[in-house]
């Protein structure tokens, strides 16, 4: 399951990103194709105004320099190239000498005279365009952030070398900006692609994860379910017999039931074979009853049963008598005395537990609180897994047996408290959802 997923992501990122690839690859060649084409009708431009001046349109002759020009004359050329560069789509067109004097220019920033060189965008390549006769492009280059490129177009008249400038083929210049907004939108795209990627993939070890740790619990539960059913055929005769054997003995001894060991015998080797028949149904998750009982009657008998092995440990009920919860009677008398038991080992058989109960909404939560020295760091990760305890001689099927019959009961539970981490009493908390 795992696999197919992880490959589906992979597969469709990888469509994608080829996707966004083969996009900007068409782009990019529209834009060379552009960048061309820019290149053609800038030099076209410049042949029409070389031409056009070539035909002597203005009446005023070229051989005096520009701080010769009348200034109508000047003013006329510069209308004219400005009409011009509005009318192409230039940002600015400039008339030189090769000297870089200006003649005429499309801006009023610009006048004749000047020297052009401090606003060209590149000197070298002017003055070589100027010394060559030869066309020359600068490279597509910025300007206070927005992109510019040149042509130094350089033509004879009338004996004297002159240079159009033109500058900023707006056309060109909106292709540029249409491919960088792509790549910036295609960058966020992959960047939220392999977040997205990423995400799913952290999701899924999650998943595998929880799933590798349920597919261990259920060797666990399936081996003691093995084990559990040899040990209930090898111990249920015995216990049947001691049973019996019991039974026997207090008729024959004790008719008038004075002596309470024979009860306590009696009690505990079915308590004993009650244990063998939860653990084997709590390997086959069996259902259990779910009817209203008196919580108060099975903390009471796990007190009885405990109160003998353990005479250092005081109980405090907090529980009202009257309570009633919706469950399995049995299933909750051994869930009580499963963590008391637990407690009572942690303690040493010395301390106190305090069982309480809390109303939350319409329904609520005992708490089962010990003053012991709280759990090993090392066993709270795995705290409710079988065969995983913190004491050397537990078995480690205390809490998962109770964790196992509070899931199956439809009620909670937790570690609420840890005296080792929190520095609080050590407390969990069973949740039941809702009273009877």
């Amino acid at each position: 399951m795992r696999r197919p997923l992880i490959g589906a992501l992979i597969g469709a990122a990888t469509a994608l990103i080829l996707l966004f690839g083969f996009s900007a690859w068409l782009l990019s060649r529209n834009l060379s194709q552009a960048r061309a084409a820019s290149e053609a009708r800038m030099q076209g431009l410049a042949d029409y105004i070389a031409a056009h001046l070539g035909d002597d349109v203005f009446s005023y002759p070229f051989q005096f320099g520009p701080s010769q020009f009348p200034e109508a004359y000047g003013q006329q050329q510069g209308d004219w190239l400005s009409r011009l560069t509005r009318a192409t789509g230039l940002e600015r067109a400039v008339i030189t000498d090769s000297a870089g004097l200006v003649y005429a220019s499309s801006q009023n920033l610009i006048s004749g005279g000047e020297d052009i060189r401090p606003y060209l965008v590149d000197t070298l390549l002017f003055a070589h365009a100027a010394r060559d006769a030869e066309p020359a492009f600068t490279p597509l280059s910025e300007i206070d952030g927005v992109p510019f490129q040149s042509l130094y177009y350089p033509f004879a008249l009338r004996g004297k070398r002159f240079v159009a400038i033109l500058e900023s083929d707006q056309n060109f210049l909106a292709s540029v900006e249409q491919f960088r907004t792509y790549l910036a939108f295609a960058s966020l795209f992959l960047i939220a692609l392999f977040a997205v990627l990423a995400t799913g993939l952290y999701a899924l070890e999650r998943q595998f994860q929880a799933a590798l740790s349920v597919s261990r619990r259920n060797e666990h539960l399936a081996f003691l379910g093995r084990t559990s059913a040899e040990l209930a055929h090898e111990l249920k005769n015995p216990l049947a017999i001691i049973k019996a054997s019991v039974d026997v003995l207090r008729n024959k001894l004790d008719p008038n039931r004075k002596e309470a060991a024979f009860g306590y015998l009696s009690e505990e080797t079915m308590r004993l074979s009650r244990l063998i028949g939860n653990i084997l149904g709590f390997s086959k998750d069996r259902p259990l009853e779910s009817r209203p009982f008196p919580p108060r009657l099975g903390l009471d008998s796990a007190r009885a049963a405990l109160t003998t092995q353990f005479p250092g440990v005081t109980w405090t009920l907090s529980v009202p008598e009257g309570l009633s919860l919706p469950g399995d009677r049995d299933a909750f008398r051994q869930m009580a005395e499963n963590l008391a038991r637990n407690a009572c080992h942690a303690m040493g058989g010395q301390g106190s537990i305090e069982v309480t109960w809390e109303e939350r909404g319409r329904g609520g939560a005992l708490r089962f609180i010990d003053s012991g020295p709280g759990l090993p760091k090392a066993v709270r990760a795995k705290l409710f897994e079988p065969f995983v305890s913190g004491s050397k001689t537990g078995t480690g099927l205390g809490l998962a047996i109770v964790k196992s019959l509070c899931d199956r009961s439809g009620w909670t539970l937790v570690l609420a408290a840890d005296a080792a981490v929190d520095g609080k009493p050590t407390c969990f908390e069973v949740g039941v959802p809702k009273k009877a």
